[in-house]
């Protein structure tokens, strides 16, 4: 049986790129290395080269274990930091966040000629 790999897309504002790569290499890398060692490795993160309305993509690359048990930040955080300081800590990335309706609006309407949505991407140093 070949591996998973579950692939998340995150549309992040573009005055918020350096505090969600922040959260990401700061607070989510730790985490996974002490609840899940095994996942340290398994994971990448990519940037779109630019912006689309204010917007820019991020794309996780998540290699096998399960999205549910494995890789849910979910479990992951409040056994790392705690009930209480992961909820504030999520509550700071939530706002990095750009808004989820408006990205897919202008993603599509970017790929509507070619039937298609391209992003070139970056690799993001965790």
């Amino acid at each position: 049986m070949t591996e998973e790999l579950h692939v998340v897309l995150h549309p992040v504002r573009e005055e918020r790129v350096a505090d969600f790569e922040r959260f990401l290499s700061q607070v989510v890398a730790p985490a996974v290395k002490a609840q899940r060692p095994e996942l340290e490795d398994r994971w990448q993160v990519l940037r779109s080269t630019q912006s689309l309305d204010g917007t820019f993509t991020y794309v996780l690359l998540l290699r096998g274990g399960s999205l549910s048990e494995d890789w849910e930040l979910d479990l992951v955080m409040p056994a790392h930091y705690g009930q209480e300081e992961a909820e504030r800590l999520f509550g700071e990335w939530a706002e990095t966040f750009a808004p989820l309706r408006p990205w897919v609006e202008s993603a599509t309407n970017a790929g509507e000629e070619n039937n298609q949505l391209v992003w070139t991407l970056e690799p993001v140093t965790l």
